[in-house]
């Protein structure tokens, strides 16, 4: 086996390790009736300014039919709206409804309360490694 092969190997093992860890996999993400591109394309709505379906697909690699899917689906649930644009009558501005703010309210409880429980067992020092790590991580995989 190359050096190579090993790392590919041991990323995708610590990628199979964080998936379970933190419920990525599961069919209702959170406990919500939500997947997990469900809930990210609601945090993406709840958290952009003029949310448009091109921004959330510059924040979100998704295929442009199945984010069209999910708001279709959003707005009969009564999560968001869509409105006109005001500056560009193309463009749709996609807001969240009092339902869809109340939804992801619950689902960022639950995450939050997900990653304190993650974390609650690690000393202080350990919690700061962690986050130094991960930054390191992150800034790792930026550059490619």
């Amino acid at each position: 086996m190359t050096h190579n092969q090993e790392m590919i190997d041991k990323i995708r093992s610590f990628n199979r390790f964080y998936t379970n860890i933190i419920g990525l996999l599961d069919q209702h993400y959170l406990e919500s009736p939500f997947s997990l591109t469900e809930g990210r394309v609601l945090y993406e709505i709840c958290n952009t300014e003029n949310c448009s379906a091109k921004k959330i697909r510059e924040q979100i690699v998704i295929d442009e039919g199945y984010l069209s899917r999910i708001l279709d689906n959003f707005v009969k649930q009564g999560l968001i709206k869509k409105n006109r644009s005001s500056n560009d009558g193309r463009l749709w501005v996609i807001v969240p409804t009092e339902k869809g703010r109340k939804e992801f309210a619950r689902l960022n409880d639950n995450s939050n309360r997900l990653i304190a429980q993650m974390i609650e067992k690690l000393s202080e020092e350990e919690q700061a490694d962690l986050l130094k790590n991960m930054e390191r991580i992150r800034a790792l995989l930026e550059k490619t």
